[in-house]
């Protein structure tokens, strides 16, 4: 099974912990999340809970079954998990059906989101709306290349609401795979052309994971509307 679950454990196993109430009771939806990528934070109780009272333990569950490293980080004095790959080997995720790298307009909204976080440093709930991301597009000293990037065109800069709300769409279906990573959370339809979400401080790992992307983003920018043009 792939939550390695067993009714047959017994004491003299490495896995032996998974005999107690309390693991029996959330680690199978705890295993789910973090094979599907999921950052769990303390907003996630049960799963953080046993995180952090058995993390030696599942960090060897996931190293002997997967080939994968249980990892967390700290960032603004907050803790949290998740499943890293080692360095010489994407264990048994290895294929690219099972694991994948965030696509062009993913990143790029990333990016956008990473800058609004910081921008909100000093606020306890740090929640974007659509109509904020839009006037990124609009005003941003790179918006040129966002609207080559959202709308194949760097040099107009009025879109009829159709376009907007294509660009809507995709930014939305992008906000829908964050929350599964737990980047976001409580996204929240406001009208049929506005939603929010809670920006949190998970989205440090997306830091981690596309540093050149962010410190040369008008390099990267570039890069994509030179792979659009060919």
């Amino acid at each position: 099974m792939e939550n390695g679950y067993s009714s047959e454990i017994t004491n003299n196993n490495p896995f032996a912990f998974l005999n107690n109430d309390e693991v029996q009771k959330y680690f199978a939806n705890l295993n789910i999340d973090l094979l599907k990528g999921t950052h769990i934070d303390e907003s996630h109780y049960y799963h953080f809970y046993l995180l952090e009272n058995y993390f030696n333990e599942l960090k060897d569950y996931y190293f002997t079954l997967y080939k994968l490293k249980l990892d967390k980080k700290t960032f603004e004095n907050k803790t949290y998990y998740f499943l890293n790959f080692f360095l010489e080997s994407k264990g048994v995720l290895s294929a690219t059906t099972r694991h994948k790298e965030l696509s062009p307009i993913q990143t790029i909204t990333a990016i956008t989101l990473l800058n609004m976080y910081y921008e909100r440093q000093f606020e306890k709930y740090k929640i974007v709306s659509f109509s904020e991301i839009r006037e990124k597009i609009e005003q941003s000293e790179f918006g040129h290349l966002y609207r080559k990037a959202f709308f194949k065109n760097p040099n107009r800069k009025v879109f009829s609401s159709k376009e907007w709300a294509t660009v809507r769409t995709n930014i939305k279906n992008v906000i829908t795979d964050f929350e599964q990573l737990g980047w976001v959370e409580k996204v929240t339809i406001l009208n049929e052309n506005d939603f929010n979400f809670v920006l949190k401080h998970t989205i440090h790992r997306f830091q981690l994971l596309y540093e050149y992307e962010i410190t040369n983003l008008e390099v990267f920018l570039k890069s994509l509307k030179l792979e659009d043009d060919e």
